[in-house]
């Protein structure tokens, strides 16, 4: 009876939410690997240094070749230590500017129509691109995509526990068609994908509902793991660094292996000579490879260090979420981890449409003569 009450109700609300389903595993798919994307568009050949002895020209030098409004709107500078990436200027409106950082050439706008894309994508994502009550039905449909994976996990258990029943239930088959292949991957995938798309189900559960966005974050406390700020970094060289070429090398050496160094606020040290920036040695949004820096330019040192630890539990407990629901919160392998899940969801809904048409309108075909 359970069994049976179990099954039509993993039915139904799969005919009910079953295409919003669907578009949140592709959109999610598109998404997986969105900032890999974007970046591999805008490189370009042009941004390399014109010389190996070529030094960079700092950020004011380089707002003053952008222009002024360039400059009056900017959020942030990103360099990057891929030389065929340009200097990134981000305005506040999310639009970007593409600069050689040793020459000031503009090199355009990178790729908007991508960003707009992706942009969009997300947005279609989250709430269907219409605010309050799309972002509704999103949470309503992500809520029962867990009630599904959960539902059908007791469906797929076999009612005699033995190895012919298990391999037809676990092993992905090319070799059979129509229904046979429709029950067996939905069966196979279902069973092989369940643990990362349930993880995906409810971190967006969690980012979707405020209690349990509240509740999560109440869970993480607000105790801080590690200092708030690490000792001093020796530097190798003793000699003053006075140029902005002299800092980012300097910078360079203290993280072997960085991706990107981002700068707020125009790139001006503060009246003591303090600048402010984050070096990023991770893959992309990856916060437990991203530290917080404040480098004395007078002295050449970095004197604060902050990173993924140095927060409170409660926003340690909301990137988990965050980053954890895309996979970037472990990396190129997190993502595609959560691609792969994205493109098995897929299948299902499509599988899972098509066992009901089956159910409800199966097909009559002739029988054989006698």
């Amino acid at each position: 009876m359970l069994r049976k009450l179990l099954f039509w109700s993993h039915l139904i609300a799969g005919l009910i939410t079953g295409l919003f389903i669907f578009l949140l595993c592709l959109t999610g798919a598109i998404l997986a690997f969105e900032l890999q994307i974007v970046d591999y568009a805008e490189r370009d050949p042009r941004a390399q240094p014109p010389s190996p002895t070529a030094a960079l020209l700092s950020p004011q030098e380089l707002l003053a070749k952008a222009g002024p409004q360039t400059a009056s709107t900017l959020q942030y500078a990103e360099w990057f230590s891929d030389p065929g990436m340009p200097v990134r200027l981000i305005s506040k409106t999310r639009t970007a500017t593409q600069i050689n950082g040793y020459t000031g050439e503009i090199l355009g706008t990178g790729a908007p129509g991508l960003r707009a894309f992706m942009k969009w994508t997300t947005n279609l994502h989250t709430d269907l691109v219409s605010g309050h009550t799309g972002n509704w039905t999103i949470a309503i449909a992500n809520t029962a995509f867990a009630f599904l994976i959960l539902s059908g996990l007791w469906l797929w258990c076999p009612r005699q526990w033995r190895w012919k029943a298990l391999r037809n239930s676990l092993a992905i088959r090319f070799d059979v068609k129509g229904k046979a292949r429709d029950w067996n991957w939905h069966n196979a995938l279902g069973f092989w994908f369940l643990l990362p798309l349930l993880f995906i189900c409810l971190t967006g559960f969690v980012m979707s509902f405020r209690f349990a966005d509240q509740w999560w974050r109440s869970f993480g406390g607000t105790q801080v793991l590690g200092p708030s700020i690490a000792p001093t970094k020796p530097t190798p060289h003793a000699e003053p660094a006075t140029t902005w070429p002299a800092w980012m090398h300097r910078i360079q050496q203290q993280y072997p292996g960085w991706r990107s160094i981002l700068l707020q606020n125009g790139g001006k040290p503060n009246p003591n000579g303090i600048l402010a920036l984050t070096v990023k040695y991770g893959t992309f949004r990856q916060t437990t490879r991203s530290l917080d820096i404040k480098f004395d330019t007078h002295s050449g040192q970095i004197i604060e260090e902050r990173g993924w630890s140095s927060g409170d539990g409660s926003g340690r407990a909301r990137s988990i979420v965050r980053l954890g629901h895309t996979g970037e919160f472990f990396g190129n392998w997190g993502q595609l981890a959560g691609l792969l899940s994205c493109l098995a969801g897929l299948v299902l809904v499509y599988t899972g449409f098509a066992l009901s048409w089956r159910r409800f309108f199966p097909s009559k075909a002739p029988r054989p003569a006698a």
